[in-house]
């Protein structure tokens, strides 16, 4: 087999199978189709109604819907260019028993990096490991592109980064900042084994 021949890979693949994939395929242009590039998205609760009816995560849900989103955007620069400013944003948040707080953005030359810290309150009264499936989302008449740069931390305590073109601007008077449930679609639930019981070797 040349460089230029492909490995064909083996995929099991029916004509039932087939009629469902046309018909998602059907239902994704039409719905683009209808909404025309706006932004269409379901509440909260009706989000909430679907995970119960179809048994999948909410977060899984609200990425199949964001990623239905017929919006052209630009690629983000392989390059963040030169460091040209640090803004801080502070802005804070507390819903349920986390709080959440934009600290602030790394503005490079073509793109900015904003920081999120989130913090369990009372976490001495329990051990955890927070798992943040979150995407920053920018309100704002200019559009942006965003994507999770990266994340640390551990326990109760996480930070995590998002990259941002073009870059957002100086003055953050007319941006609103939110962040929205996202996940890795279908992601695996990964079985937790403890092992816990005492080893003799002879």
């Amino acid at each position: 087999m040349g460089w230029s021949e492909l490995r064909r890979i083996p995929n099991e693949y029916d004509e039932t199978i087939k009629e469902m994939d046309e018909k998602i395929i059907d239902l994704i242009t039409s719905h683009r189709s209808l909404t025309q590039g706006r932004r269409f998205f379901p509440s909260i609760e009706q989000i909430k109604e679907w995970s119960l009816r179809f048994q999948m995560d909410e977060s899984q849900i609200s990425f199949l819907i964001h990623n239905l989103q017929d919006q052209v955007r630009p690629l983000i620069p392989d390059e963040l260019g030169e460091l040209q400013n640090v803004i801080s944003i502070m802005k804070k948040s507390i819903v349920e028993f986390c709080e959440y707080t934009l600290t602030h953005s790394m503005q490079y030359k073509n793109v900015s990096i904003v920081f999120v810290d989130i913090r369990l309150q009372n976490a001495d009264e329990r051990e955890v490991h927070l798992k943040p499936n979150l995407l920053l989302e920018i309100i704002s008449d200019q559009q942006f592109v965003v994507r999770r740069y990266g994340s640390r931390g551990g326990g109760a305590q996480t930070e995590m980064q998002f990259i941002i073109s073009p870059p957002i601007p100086e003055s953050l008077v007319n941006l609103e900042f939110s962040l929205v449930p996202s996940a890795v679609f279908l992601e695996r639930k990964i079985q937790e084994i403890v092992l816990d019981r005492q080893i003799d070797f002879y």
